[in-house]
């Protein structure tokens, strides 16, 4: 036999016993992915099915077994024929083993922590957390990282170099080909198995598609239906659905609140017209107030316009609230402080339809001629119609040293509209005015926040608002994207450039904003869905609850 052909079988022998290396060192990889892939599986709801329990093992086995061998493939395979040099191939492969389980790992810890998976949406979020934990951090914690990092570094090389080391020993082993059938058996049974699972729409399957990174992507309807938003038998019988609000389990407020006063004296006067008028606004532009240039979206019921400021909640809680008669959370603090919360209606307030009595006994009203505006430590809440337009230069006369905002409840008469059209921002959006208060701009708020922009000066809370409301302090200077709405049977999740539209179907469409443009084949992100149903059910029980 000649040099050169020696030469050719000692190379090929090389490359042979570099691929069998990296096989086993994949191998060992998908150990490791599987103790992370736990993470996934303690952090997801229990299965309420054998069969989806089932196919959560397969899946987890047949996954974390998959997402190693592609890295294989991909990123070392290559480099066994190009590279055949056994100490670069290693500490390469031992680089691209700790970069791959580091990004495991941080996805597990972000999506027990948020509920999805690391993506250009939520790299902002991960940047955000980032900062929260190093900025001034202690040295502990910042060589505690370092020390994860290079740990993990470390046990890749160790594994590379025992995997080469003991590659004799290895081959001889009878474990390598049944571990890779069974392996290869789970990936193809559950991927078989959820095929299954989306024509039928068995949700105990289908609930888990967001589970695992990489994964079979997510509908809006399957997220739906996990949230408990949708009814899926409904769904499978193609008939017509209500979001399940008669089967809501209110836990409202969320946690009991803790709060104290703050020392703030001065009373503060809201005024509510319930639909929005050209003839209203000349005479606010009149009056002395100030507009805001917060874009406040009313809501399209003048009823469910009510419900939202008077609760702070989205009206997906109305019928729930209604029946169950539950006062507004904030009103207890505010008894226990004596800060006095009074109501009064003009004579044309339609009482019939927009009755506060509705909601809860806890409230009485007054006549608008009983108000006085007495300066000690009191909130008002002024309802009116476009008929007391010129009675309005009287009652901010009497709240002149008063904190005032005022606004309306629904916007224009939108029987015009057709469809969804309604839902635009150029449709839905109402001026906000205001007298003494400074209120930054704000890109999108909602008549859900309007009670904690008062609170906030008079009662600090443990937890901050999200105990009690979905809105939040028009203090704040955060732009608050996304802003969820639910305007039933509509969840409306309004993003800085989309606008989401979900109905009681599951169906949806997503509109560019602000031209409510329609952006054909486009599904609204999934950490964005997630969120937006995560903080839609806040104040539900459900099994999801704890995670």
């Amino acid at each position: 036999m000649g040099k050169d052909q020696r030469g050719k079988y000692q190379r090929r022998d090389k490359i042979a016993r570099l691929i069998s290396w990296g096989h086993w060192f994949t191998f060992a990889n998908i150990i490791l992915c599987l103790f992370v892939g736990l993470l996934y599986v303690e952090a997801s709801p229990e299965s309420p099915s054998t069969i989806g329990t089932l196919y959560m093992l397969v899946s987890w086995l047949g996954h974390f077994a998959f997402l190693p061998f592609v890295f294989f493939i991909i990123l070392i395979f290559p480099f066994c024929l190009i590279v055949p040099y056994s100490k670069v191939l290693r500490g390469l492969a031992a680089l691209v083993a700790s970069f791959g389980l580091i990004a495991l790992v941080a996805d597990a810890l972000f999506f027990r922590q948020y509920g999805y998976h690391l993506n250009t949406y939520s790299l902002a979020q991960m940047i955000k957390d980032a900062e929260a934990v190093f900025t001034g951090a202690s040295f502990v914690i910042i060589s505690a990282v370092l020390l994860g990092f290079l740990l993990i570094v470390g046990i890749e090389l160790l594994l590379a170099n025992l995997a080469w080391k003991r590659l004799s020993d290895l081959q001889r082993k009878k474990i390598g080909a049944p571990a890779t059938a069974v392996f290869v058996l789970c990936f193809f049974v559950s991927h078989s198995v959820h095929v299954w699972a989306d024509a039928s729409l068995y949700t105990p399957i289908t609930q888990q598609d967001d589970m695992f990174p990489l994964s079979y992507p997510t509908t809006a309807k399957t997220l739906m239906a996990k949230h408990g938003v949708i009814d899926v038998e409904s769904y499978q019988a193609r008939q017509q659905m209500l979001m399940a609000t008669d089967k809501i389990k209110l836990k409202y407020p969320k946690q009991p609140l803790l709060c104290s006063k703050k020392d703030f004296e001065q009373p503060a006067t809201i005024i509510l017209f319930n639909e929005y008028s050209e003839n209203i606004n000349a005479a606010l532009a009149g009056s002395g107030l100030t507009q805001t240039q917060v874009t406040m979206l009313a809501h399209p019921r003048q009823e469910g316009g009510l419900f939202q400021f008077l609760y702070g909640l989205p009206d997906f809680y109305q019928d729930t609230i209604e029946r169950q008669k539950v006062m507004p959370a904030y009103l207890k603090p505010l008894n226990d402080f004596n800060i006095e919360m009074n109501w009064y209606l003009s004579e044309q307030w339609n009482t019939d339809e927009l009755s506060l009595s509705q909601f809860t006994d806890e409230i009485s009203t007054e006549s608008l001629q009983s108000f006085t505006g007495r300066n000690n430590q009191r909130i008002n809440v002024i309802l009116l119609t476009e008929d007391n337009t010129d009675q309005l230069s009287g009652i901010l006369a009497k709240a002149q040293q008063h904190q005032v905002l005022v606004s309306y409840l629904s916007p224009k008469d939108q029987s015009g509209l057709l469809g969804k059209e309604q839902f635009a921002l150029a449709n839905m959006t109402v001026p906000l005015w205001q007298s003494n208060l400074e209120l930054p701009k704000q890109p999108i708020a909602g008549l859900m926040d309007i009670i904690p922009t008062v609170m906030d000066d008079r009662i600090a809370c443990a937890g901050s608002f999200k105990n009690y409301t979905n809105g939040e302090s028009l203090h704040s200077q955060k732009p608050r994207w996304p802003l969820i709405e639910t305007y039933s049977p509509y969840i409306v999740i309004y993003d800085e450039a989309e606008i989401t539209i979900l109905d009681n179907s599951g169906q949806f469409n997503v509109y560019s904003s602000p031209e409510f443009t329609l952006k054909k084949g486009s599904e609204p992100p999934v950490p964005v869905l997630i969120d937006a149903l995560k903080d839609l059910k806040r104040f539900t029980e459900t099994q999801e609850s704890g995670n």
